[in-house]
């Protein structure tokens, strides 16, 4: 990949994390989310357990996650251009209200013991579905809800409220699943997505959406090749499907190694997943904080290696609590590295396009889990989980390797500006 130039290094933000706080709107839309996606890992923490539960099969677990996230890597080239094309707000409404009612098909169903494994597939592939035109929209959503100039805090502030929900959503599923049961975690997340939609249709938009009055086609092909022209995007997405891969797809399937390899069970299921969520709180708390001190490059380039470290040591070690630590390290690697490529995106990327960049940077992240926890999940039937876990860090050492000698060490991701205007005068 061709490096045209050295790139100008990130700038400082002049503005604090705690500044964009003083916009009403982007407040209530980050707490609404923050209660709704904890919901969501609720969720997320029971449907793999119920699935192992019943069937005993890490390929089965694989299956499910290739069935939720999957559509969202083949919808997402559409849903970028609908972003684009169709008010975000509506885009939103819907597939929230689509998502809560199938929150509420699998209390309905586990209430009737009917909830089996091919229906829990054909809800999750639904689901999925909904979540494919619905991701587009949202990322692009919240750039209207902040002035530019905070637009780089904004973004930081929506991956941390993503993050937060990774660790309060499991610590809240576990008390569900062991004094309740699956049907109240069901019901919980169904009525969360419906408080969502009050607070998406009631905000106030601070910057308007651009549309475009071209083919569905032709609008398509201009995001691609707006993508394809600029190296730092090519990156970005590089780097995001490579941490989805090998990295968050081994969450998914981690319910077998909690069950068959450490012993845990449900309980340790929730401990691991939670602390992958304390690790992303913290890195987010420092990337909110201390993010502009240095380069979005040299934070991918050390994720990878803690990323590594993290899969290596859960995959060694018999022991539950330095397995927690491992699982801790993937969450702070995790989100070090997708907070950066996720700012990459958002800062580099013009109004009028940001969906469809989006979409396709998100068909990366949405194809590599699914992907990764079906192979993974289906190798560790055939040999062990252990090695699975073992090779995905292998591969993350690889890729860090690969990212500093042939990609000149991601530097392209620090640019604050168009890639393309370093080839212009004002640029030079």
């Amino acid at each position: 990949m061709p490096i045209r130039k050295r790139p100008k290094p990130a700038t400082p933000s002049v503005s604090s994390w705690t500044s964009v706080f003083q916009y009403r709107d982007f407040t209530y839309f980050w707490l609404a989310a923050l209660i709704s996606n904890s919901a969501q890992w609720m969720q997320q923490l029971a449907v793999p357990f119920l699935v192992f539960d019943i069937t005993d099969s890490n390929t089965w677990v694989g299956a499910t996650a290739f069935a939720t996230l999957i559509p969202g890597m083949l919808l997402n080239p559409a849903a970028g251009v609908i972003a684009d094309r169709v008010n975000r707000r509506l885009v939103l409404i819907m597939t929230l209200a689509a998502q809560g009612l199938i929150a509420g098909c699998f209390a309905v169903l586990w209430t009737l013991d009917e909830l089996t494994p091919w229906r829990i597939l054909i809800l999750s592939v639904v689901q999925g579905i909904s979540s494919g035109f619905q991701i587009a929209s949202w990322q692009s959503f919240v750039p209207l809800l902040v002035p530019p100039e905070e637009l780089m805090t904004a973004v930081r502030l929506n991956s941390s409220q993503f993050t937060a929900a990774r660790a309060l959503g499991p610590l809240a599923g576990a008390g569900l699943l062991a004094f309740i049961g699956f049907g109240a975690v069901f019901v919980v997340n169904s009525a969360t997505f419906f408080v969502l939609i009050s607070v998406v249709a009631t905000v106030s938009l601070r910057i308007s959406q651009p549309t475009s009055e071209a083919s569905a086609l032709a609008v398509f092909k201009e995001g691609v090749n707006y993508v394809k022209s600029r190296a730092p995007l090519l990156q970005a997405i590089f780097v995001g499907f490579s941490i989805s891969f090998f990295g968050q797809s081994m969450v998914m399937i981690a319910a077998g190694l909690a069950k068959d390899e450490y012993l845990v069970g449900e309980t340790g299921l929730a401990g691991f997943i939670t602390a992958v969520g304390v690790g992303s709180i913290i890195a987010s708390a420092f990337l909110i904080a201390r993010g502009d001190d240095f380069l979005r490059s040299q934070m991918t380039m050390i994720g990878f290696w803690i990323y590594a470290a993290g899969l290596v040591l859960t995959s060694l070690t018999e022991t539950y609590i330095i397995g927690l630590a491992g699982f801790f390290l993937m969450g702070y690697a995790h989100v070090t590295i997708a907070i950066s490529a996720n700012t990459t995106v958002q800062i580099q990327v013009a109004e009028a396009v940001r969906g469809r960049v989006v979409s396709i940077y998100l068909v990366g992240v949405f194809g590599g889990i699914p992907l990764g926890a079906l192979v993974g999940g289906t190798v560790g039937d055939l040999v062990d989980l252990r090695l699975v876990y073992l090779g995905a860090g292998l591969f993350m050492a690889v890729f860090a390797l690969f990212s500093r000698f042939v990609l000149g060490r991601l530097r392209l991701m620090d640019l604050n500006e168009d890639y393309l205007t370093l080839d212009t005068p004002e640029g030079k």
